[in-house]
């Protein structure tokens, strides 16, 4: 049976869980159901992910300065719009637009499903943040998490109703190279304190020295720029750590890549890890809350973990790489199954038994 699923969202900018909103949405219009997407402040975040053609946008423009103004202003229209598609299941990955699809949804029939993207006890930031997706929770349908983590946080009521779906692998993945890769060491993520990059960079530079052929690219954007540019700065290391910005073509920036690292306090489950891993880069990742990398990596087969904020442990994790070219391929072949693990079509079925 085909579905009709709108998608709401605060815009579509280049996080992790827009990414996947995007994927799921071109999965599922290829498979023959109808998708609309609604932003309701659309071009916030700069930069963002474009949609397959066959996928309907609405974006909601509001007018006022006034953010209680503007707030009730969305949820107004939004009502407008469901309300002459009472069939259509409603879907919210992002804490804001979470809460005004739950205010929404007392003056509507749709089905409405939330999901948990990062640590909840993390993200989002603030108690009070947190109590408006607590509250959100509580009017969803159904709830999808992407580890048991992450559900076990929430109330019985709450988890009751939840799921877990993991991520799905992109379904546009190139395949592994074949040959020798490039001596660049890759990470892609947002340029924010989460991701803890200094630690990153520490590590490399611990590394730098012995291995100098070698050096580290962090894509992505954030607050932090400036402030990791100082640190580069400071180790002298201007020509081996570069920040080159958001990469539209980041599959084919990471793809001929020796290795991909993060260094993250916390995390869903890392898109440009599962990426990563399916393109066949040896991979050292935090093993943090909430349990998704260990959830892909079986430390020392497939990947390696490290503890979180441990740039010892990272230092020497990617220096085993670089010295072992045996280890290097193992971990390479061995990365390149989560293709069958998690392949987009099964993920986005699994999420059509919930939608």
């Amino acid at each position: 049976m085909k579905k009709e699923i709108i998608i709401v969202t605060i815009s579509l900018g280049n996080d992790g869980a827009e990414r996947i909103l995007t994927e799921l949405a071109r999965q599922w219009v290829h498979d023959g159901h109808h998708i609309t997407v609604i932003q309701t402040s659309p071009n916030r975040y700069g930069n963002e992910y474009a949609l397959e053609e066959g996928i309907e946008q609405i974006q909601i423009h509001t007018t006022s300065s006034n953010k209680v103004i503007r707030f009730i202003q969305e949820i107004k229209e939004l009502i407008k719009i469901l309300k002459t598609r009472p069939n259509a299941t409603c879907l919210s990955f992002l804490s804001a637009s979470s809460f005004i699809l739950a205010i929404s949804s007392w003056f509507v029939k749709n089905r409405i499903v939330f999901s948990e993207r990062n640590n909840p006890r993390k993200v989002p930031i603030g108690w009070h943040q947190q109590a408006l997706r607590n509250f959100a929770f509580r009017f969803a349908d159904a709830l999808v998490f992407q580890t048991e983590d992450a559900r076990s946080y929430f109330p019985e009521s709450v988890q009751k109703r939840g799921v877990i779906i993991p991520n799905p692998i992109n379904g546009k993945l190139p395949p592994p190279i074949e040959g020798e890769r490039e001596k660049t060491i890759v990470t892609a993520c947002r340029l924010h304190p989460q991701k803890n990059l200094p630690m990153m960079i520490n590590a490399f530079s611990m590394l730098a020295d012995e291995f100098p052929e070698y050096k580290l690219v962090i894509y992505g954007q954030g607050v932090l720029e400036d402030e990791l540019r100082a640190q580069i700065k400071a180790l002298n290391l201007e020509n081996r750590i570069l920040l080159p910005g958001f990469a539209s073509n980041i599959l084919e920036k990471v793809a001929p890549c020796s290795m991909y690292v993060s260094s993250s306090d916390f995390e869903g489950i890392s898109n440009s890890m599962l990426e990563a891993l399916g393109m066949g880069l040896p991979a050292v990742v935090t093993d943090c809350p909430v349990g998704g990398a260990r959830m892909v990596i079986n430390s020392g087969e497939n990947g390696i973990l490290v503890p979180v904020g441990d740039t010892k442990a990272m230092y020497e994790a990617m220096r085993s790489i670089l010295k072992d070219p045996a280890l290097a391929a193992k971990l390479s072949q061995e990365a390149i199954k989560v293709r069958d693990k998690f392949p987009l079509c099964k993920i986005a079925k699994r999420w059509l038994d919930v939608l």
